[in-house]
């Protein structure tokens, strides 16, 4: 329960220890000092810029609510539970919570050992899912996902009146002792606590809310939107107990009233009278000035407040507009935007603190050296797919889609829309010839799939010509090509990446690649892995990690290497077939794999001889292993797993030919280690140490991770991280793709998975956008994943620095692929509007750069009147 001594107390323990803190640098110590401020009044949000280290500004203040005896709750998107665990507990050991609570069942756990209660209202940093809400109950749902309710309403009865309600006893569904378990400590903790208190309103509420009598419970009742809903959430709340700060870790996601955030928020969480919350994030506009509103709710800005601040926003953004129309030459324009610009920084440095990128050293001191505007760190350079360039083929494909979408009607034929979208990027040519390929195994002679079926319907003569017109262009499109998956392989927008992605991998540069459809990006993946191991089997010694080509999985060709390589040695020319391949890729992995079988026989001693280099939790597992390698040797044939985690040492230590000392091979067996489990996992008894029983039941699961990573070793120069993989895997992609000489040299990302907390930047400064994204807040949070604190870019300018400018001057690299003459060109134009609408609010840049040259002086002007929210940080 909570014991908060208050907000004061929290800056004299900030205060007190601010100067000595060697975690933050001086931004970051004045970001902490300006929140402690502001935060006792209002909540705050923390807009930083992408990759300033906003978690460890916010670490910084958890650290002291805990101190002064306060409660919080850090809510954050799922996949981010691992790296916040890991700032907190470098801020002090265990900080962290050992679990991240993401689902009913994770809730109720806590509670499950009738002698050792772990209740989550004792704790005092409690983490929980952005989607822990997410949960759905319907009539089939087992009582233990909602027996909660009715015991919390059953007990607070009993203890009121020394009866449980009528039929409590006959209640077959509520037998399950967790939610009786829960419910009790929630009783015994809530019942006798003031009437005015917010946990106790909730109880109340609860009991004279719930209707018991109203037949049997069930799980219709507390189906969305229904009150036993809303009841069940309350209870969840109050079994999390109540909280004196509530950090919202990035605070843009999931809007919608209905979403689970906001459940989370308005339904589930509970708040001592002095609570305040504070919200995290980059972005926190993304399309346009009125999603201020929804942010500065979330931070619970009071309405009389919250309308005066959006006054001042409206009235910015319309200075905005018309300063962009006539910044040059209306004297008037510009005094009005000075006036609306101060406004409006009046208006929200209360509740906003944003520092941007002109404020770290290196970006200041590019300005300086380079003499180009402070934010041309950032290059963007398009790769275009020029129309003129295109074979006869995709000519021919271009001006049928063309035709297809004037002849069809886009709301009717969804296909036809679908390649009129995204034909640029192959999304919609998939679907189609998909479509084309059915038809054909299927007998039929025309493709009928996007049309309606003409004998169904009474069709005018004019409908019927019309949808003949459609099919002859799209038999047109589909003409030529044996295979539909094949055809990916041509597309000239995945050629273009590849040549260019190519050239960086040249100059010793790795690539991180956005994109938002699987099936061009795993097109993208095996054609450049199918190319860079056709040139290591044609370069003497070269190595590739594969023994033979892999066919699609479960017979499916689309995750077939067999195509990109037959379209490989079309591209490359070396005159080899697939049998010829294999044969190839048979003989340099057997040779390989002698010396990972020298290697594997001294890898257990160099380990062990690393004197204190491995931690308690990494010494245990390391006794496992040795246990687990000596249970399976039969004769002198070792366990399979010592030649699996050999293969992974060496590549995670980016060893190359040469051998690795004690102290290399230990770290990268810690490396490993941290990787694949996640911070306590294994640990069943929660004592926060990892014991030899518990090592035992966790290494088979480290084993299979690790397996599902190296035991196919299906190349590896570029890799696809989407839906489907997995956190460990996730992980460990990008633990290689932090190390320079580590594969994968190239990371292909679905946005959804990849556009938000990895941190990505240490081996690389190149983003391709594959699709470019409509919200440029998607974008920033892309580009976000390189331009980081401690980048491969600050390194490589450091560099630059440091060889008087011999080398050529490095730039975080933005490169959209942009197929002209398709929806692309129109898409990116839309994209670049709404980002300069994102500058303006966000990063101080009301007027794009490029104009400066035009009048410097005066766009300096304006520049120095932007507003500013840093809090006075230098």
């Amino acid at each position: 329960m909570s014991n908060f001594i208050g907000w004061s107390k929290v800056s004299k323990i900030i205060r007190a220890t601010i100067d000595s803190n060697d975690r933050l640098n001086d931004s970051q110590k004045n970001s902490v000092i300006q929140i402690t401020e502001r935060i006792a009044n209002t909540g705050v949000v923390i807009a930083d810029e992408v990759g300033m280290g906003k978690t460890r500004i916010a670490v910084e203040l958890i650290h002291a609510v805990k101190q002064a005896g306060g409660r919080v709750a850090i809510i954050v998107p799922t996949t981010l539970g691992f790296q916040w665990q890991k700032e907190l507990n470098e801020r002090e050991i265990d900080l962290a919570p050992n679990h991240t609570i993401n689902s009913l069942w994770r809730f109720m756990h806590a509670w499950s050992d009738e002698d050792n209660h772990e209740p989550w209202g004792e704790k005092q940093v409690v983490m929980l899912s952005q989607n822990f809400a997410n949960w759905r109950i319907g009539g089939k749902s087992h009582s233990s996902r909602w027996a909660l309710l009715p015991e919390v309403y059953a007990l607070f009865r009993k203890k009121g009146s020394s009866q449980v309600p009528r039929g409590y006893h006959k209640h077959d569904d509520l037998v399950e002792m967790d939610a009786e378990h829960c419910a009790r400590w929630i009783i015994d903790n809530t019942f006798e606590a003031p009437s005015d208190t917010p946990s106790r309103k909730v109880l109340q509420h609860i009991y004279d809310n719930f209707e018991w009598g109203k037949s049997s419970f069930g799980g219709d009742s507390f189906s969305s939107g229904e009150l036993n809903s809303e009841l069940l959430e309350k209870s969840i709340g109050l079994g999390l107990g109540a909280f004196d700060l509530i950090v919202i870790d990035e605070a843009h996601k999931s809007r919608g009233e209905l979403s689970s955030l906001n459940r989370i928020l308005e339904e589930v969480i509970i708040q001592n009278p002095n609570a305040k919350r504070l919200a995290m994030t980059a972005t926190p506009v993304e399309l346009d000035a009125s999603q201020w509103k929804q942010m500065l709710q979330r931070i619970q800005v009071p309405t009389e407040q919250l309308t005066e601040v959006l006054n001042s926003v409206d009235q910015y953004a319309e200075a905005v507009v018309a300063l962009q129309k006539c910044w040059k030459s209306d004297a008037p324009t510009r005094e009005r935007y000075k006036v609306a610009a101060k406004k409006f920084e009046q208006g929200l440095s209360p509740y906003l603190l944003r520092r941007d990128k002109r404020q770290e050293e290196a970006v200041a001191l590019f300005y300086q050296e380079s003499g180009l505007p402070v934010n041309a760190y950032r290059k963007q350079s398009k790769v275009e797919v020029a129309f003129a360039d295109l074979t006869p083929q995709w000519k021919n494909i271009l001006c049928s889609a063309e035709g297809l979408s004037a002849v069809s009607k886009m709301n009717e034929d969804a296909t036809a829309k679908r390649l009129r979208l995204t034909l640029g990027n192959g999304h919609g040519l998939a679907s189609l010839l998909d479509k084309v390929n059915d038809s054909q195994t299927n007998g039929e002679n025309e493709y009928h799939a996007a049309y309606v079926n003409e004998q169904s319907l009474e069709l005018s003569l004019h409908d019927k010509k019309r949808i003949a017109r459609a099919k002859w262009w799209t038999s047109n499109i589909a003409k030529g090509y044996q295979d539909g998956n094949a055809s990916l392989y041509q597309h000239p927008a995945i050629l273009k990446a590849i040549e260019e992605i190519e050239t960086d991998i040249s100059n010793g540069q790795k690539a991180l690649v956005f994109g938002r459809f699987t099936r061009p990006m795993r097109v993208l993946v095996n054609l450049l892995n199918a190319r860079a191991m056709l040139r290591s089997l044609s370069t003497k010694g070269g190595f590739w990690p594969q023994s033979k080509i892999h066919e699609g999985v479960g017979g499916d060709d689309r995750d077939s290497e067999v195509h990109a390589v037959r379209f490989a040695c079309q591209q490359l020319k070396p005159n080899w077939n697939i049998d010829k391949v294999n044969k190839l890729l048979k003989k340099q992995y057997d040779q390989h794999a002698y010396i990972i079988d020298q290697r594997k026989q001294h890898l257990i001693q160099k380990i062990a001889d690393s004197g204190g280099l491995l931690d308690e939790r990494c010494k245990t597992l390391f006794s496992v292993f040795k246990t687990a390698t000596n249970n399976n040797k039969t004769g002198r044939a070792a366990d399979p797993n010592l030649i699996l985690l050999t293969r992974a040492i060496y590549e995670v230590a980016e060893a190359g030919s040469k051998e690795l000392s004690s102290q290399e091979t230990a770290q990268a067996f810690i490396d490993i280690m941290g990787v694949v489990t996640v911070e306590n996992e294994g640990d069943s008894n929660s004592n926060d140490v990892l014991d030899n029983n518990e090592a035992l039941d966790l290494w088979p699961i480290i084993v299979e991770r690790i397996r599902e990573e190296y035991s196919h070793v299906r190349g590896g120069l570029a890799r696809l991280m989407y839906g489907d993989t997995s956190a460990a895997s996730r992980r460990i992609l990008q633990l290689g793709f932090n190390r320079k000489n580590s594969y994968p040299q190239v990371l292909v990302a679905q946005s959804v998975v990849g556009r938000e907390g990895l941190n990505l930047h240490q081996a690389c400064r190149i983003v391709y956008l594959l699709h470019p994204e409509w919200n440029p807040g998607v974008v920033e949070q892309q580009i976000g994943r390189v331009d980081r604190l401690g980048s491969r870019w600050e390194k490589e300018f450091n560099d630059y620095i440091k060889s008087d400018n011999i080398s050529g001057l490095p730039f975080i690299e933005v490169k959209p692929i942009i197929f002209e003459g398709t929806y692309d060109e129109y898409n990116w134009q839309v994209l670049q509007n709404r980002w300069d609408k994102l500058r303006s609010q966000l990063h101080g840049v009301v007027i794009p750069e490029q104009e400066r040259d035009e009048n410097p002086d005066l766009y300096d002007e304006l520049c120095r009147a932007a507003p500013c929210f840093n809090g006075g940080s230098k």
